[in-house]
């Protein structure tokens, strides 16, 4: 099952909030959605460029360990061996981008729990499913600042080629929504953390017949539609 941004914060803002870790794999939509992300691609390509001028000390400091687990800390720890990144505040995170994004999704939600409530009266409203409207800014806004923490599965000096694991980090805290965790409208939320990890593997190979890579192409920005 793919995790949408709306699960996630509806949990983070309803009165009966509860801190919870949401871990999603490679195949989850949410990390599809983060890997056609520019500023991740850009801080996953600085891991990569270190990796490329540093292959033997990631030989022998930076392989994965398969003891670590993500879990419920603040701030977040990471796999002891990674090479992390900081991205703070990436381009179409501000608070006003955000604040529309929200007012969107928090619309839609609106939109269909009037649709429930006419439905007795009006029946065809009552057989029209009405989506949340949850857009590309809204997963990107609810994100933020983030984390990104990558090591070698496998790397072959030689070859000049390697498996990265790549892990990607944030927790929605009260904190995250700033000065608009005050709104009225929120009084009754309890805004526990949400401790959100992402996780895929690279393959990356360098040097005169390899690559620098990337993420996926083409976010197709807009609604994002599940």
């Amino acid at each position: 099952m793919s995790t949408t941004i709306g699960q996630i914060l509806d949990n983070f803002f309803s009165p009966f909030s509860v801190e919870r870790l949401w871990v999603m794999p490679e195949t989850d939509n949410y990390t599809t959605i983060v890997r056609r992300w520019q500023p991740v691609i850009d801080a996953v390509n600085q891991a990569k460029a270190n990796l490329a001028a540093n292959c033997p000390l990631w030989k022998t400091s930076r392989m994965t360990s398969g003891s670590w687990k993500p879990g419920k800390t603040d701030p977040p720890a990471t796999d002891p061996n990674a090479y992390s990144i900081w991205v703070s505040s990436p381009p179409g995170t501000d608070p006003d981008t955000c604040r529309d994004a929200f007012i969107v999704y928090a619309g839609s939600i609106a939109a269909r729990a009037a649709a429930r409530a006419l439905g007795g009266v009006i029946p065809p409203l009552n057989t029209i499913p009405l989506p949340t409207v949850q857009t590309w800014e809204l997963y990107t806004c609810s994100i933020g600042s983030f984390g990104i923490s990558a090591t070698v599965d496998s790397v072959d000096c030689a070859a000049k080629t390697a498996k990265m694991n790549i892990w990607m980090y944030n927790i929605m805290s009260k904190k995250s929504f700033g000065r608009f965790a005050s709104h009225p409208v929120f009084a009754a939320s309890g805004m526990e953390k949400q401790y959100m990890w992402w996780n895929w593997s690279e393959s990356h190979a360098w040097g005169s017949g390899g690559a620098a890579g990337g993420g996926p192409g083409g976010p197709g920005r807009g609604t994002v539609d599940w």
